[in-house]
């Protein structure tokens, strides 16, 4: 494919940008440098690159060193055997280098994953972009396909990337990935690395037909052993993907929640990957009914403490399959600890006002979610979902009014307790909770009273 020399000013599209490649140029006269993969084919999709790879001939960390020097960057070492370091400009944007050694850069372009990405210009001649293995032409048909037969084998995460580079550009997974991918196993990827693709994949608006296709190709059996039970049990984890499958269609489709905009803003705007964890702790949310199935004399099937348990094995599957942060790790075990706390809500005989407090109490800041987690759930079990919305309706309208009632003034705080002899820790929150609880009611009005359920309900003298 010809090209303009204009081309560079166009991929560098920043003043900035120019003039660092022109510091870039500067400083490699006499070496040869390429600008391969991401970069070209995020240009020639008309999409902005804010990381930019080059392959270096001779080495690729001693050149990176001296560019951040240079530069006033950051440098990042990425790997000593293979020769690869990263330069994190002043305004965020990456630049990655490798050494190509004594290589050619067809070689170094043949371990690339996908054609799409082993496609590279030569910064010194511009005159053309060098495609090996037709990656312009998959470009054009919108298709991810593996660079050679050894693409999976090569590092077998890329199963993974193929499914999230597709979602994320709009492509076509080949089936010639698909024919790859069955003999690969993933036992030795890092499970950051694995976390890290599973979350972007999930994130997507369109990300349930990739996880059904994992599933089929026995990717994810691979990735979370301790669900096998789940897996194995084909009607279970068909309701899973249901589950799942409603999830992603109430977050990216006008829904019954939709009108929650303030709800919903809150809980998705401030928190990495929200909509990706929320739509996991759907696809496990039964993972531990295997475990807990109980049949009585009569015939009937219970699943006594599956949240409970569930949320403990989705917390093993969340630190060691994924590595995910604490913060995840907690959100993801307490949407399935409490998925079936609003399902017995929506059915009891009588729903009071404490109940719903109570609830918001315990769940905190994931109501919304646990919310959305108990409709999809619903909706997969029986599509029965009109009684989840009147007690949502109710719900999310009693906590709107006592909203308004908090900005009065407690009558009893923290300062309160600690001058009653109380010694500050964990169970203040909750006692201040309860006593708000109970102001809101009115069945508390004066501090007097309030001192008087402290004596009765945390008296001094137990162990709180």
């Amino acid at each position: 494919m010809k090209i303009k020399h204009s081309l560079l000013d166009d991929i560098f599209y920043s003043q900035e940008l120019k003039s660092i490649l022109s510091q870039l140029l500067t400083n490699s006269t006499k070496t040869k440098i390429y600008l391969v993969g991401g970069a070209l084919r995020d240009y020639l999709l008309e999409r902005t690159p804010n990381d930019f790879d080059f392959a270096i001939s001779g080495k690729g960390i001693e050149f990176a060193r001296k560019f951040a020097l240079k530069t006033k960057s950051a440098f990042v070492l990425l790997s000593e055997k293979d020769d690869e370091a990263r330069v994190v400009l002043p305004n965020g944007i990456i630049f990655d280098f490798n050494g190509l050694g004594d290589k050619t850069i067809r070689e170094d372009l043949l371990r690339r994953d996908f054609t799409i990405n082993a496609l590279a210009i030569d910064l010194h001649k511009p005159t053309k972009i060098i495609d090996k293995f037709h990656g312009l032409t998959h470009l054009k048909s919108k298709t991810i396909f593996p660079t050679t037969n050894k693409s999976l084998i090569l590092d077998p995460l890329r199963i993974l990337r193929a499914f999230r580079i597709a979602l994320e550009l709009n492509f076509t997974v080949s089936n010639k990935v698909f024919e790859l991918a069955k003999n690969i196993k993933l036992s030795s990827v890092a499970p950051e690395r694995i976390g890290y693709e599973l979350l972007r994949i999930c994130e997507s608006a369109k990300s349930y037909h990739s996880l059904k296709i994992l599933y089929d190709l026995n990717i994810l059996a691979q990735l979370f052993p301790l669900a096998k039970k789940l897996f194995d049990d084909k009607a279970l984890f068909a309701h899973s993907l249901r589950t799942y499958k409603k999830i992603e269609s109430l977050l990216s489709r006008k829904s019954y929640f939709s009108q929650f905009t303030d709800e919903f803003a809150k809980y998705f705007n401030n928190f990495p990957f929200r909509r990706a964890l929320l739509k996991i702790a759907g696809l496990f949310h039964d993972i531990a009914k295997p475990h807990t199935e109980f049949k009585t004399p009569t015939g009937e099937v219970h699943f006594y403490g599956h949240d409970n348990l569930g949320a403990k094995m989705v917390s093993r599957i969340a630190y060691e399959n994924l590595r995910l942060s604490r913060k995840q790790t907690l959100m993801l075990k307490k949407l399935v600890a409490y998925h079936m706390r609003l399902h017995l809500l929506a059915t009891a005989p009588e729903l009071t006002d404490r109940a719903i407090r109570r609830f918001f109490r315990d769940v905190d800041d994931e109501y919304f979610g646990l919310m959305i987690l108990t409709y999809a759930d619903g909706y997969a079990t029986a599509k029965m979902t009109k009684h989840l919305e009147i007690t949502f309706n109710r719900m999310l309208k009693l906590k709107q009014v006592d909203a308004a009632k908090k900005k009065v003034l407690r009558l009893i705080n923290g300062d309160d307790l600690i001058a009653w002899g109380y010694k500050p820790g964990p169970i203040f929150k909750t006692i201040l909770q309860e006593l708000e609880e109970l102001q809101l009611e009115g069945k508390i009005t004066t501090k007097e009273q309030g001192y008087e359920y402290l004596r009765n309900n945390y008296p001094l003298n137990s162990t709180i």
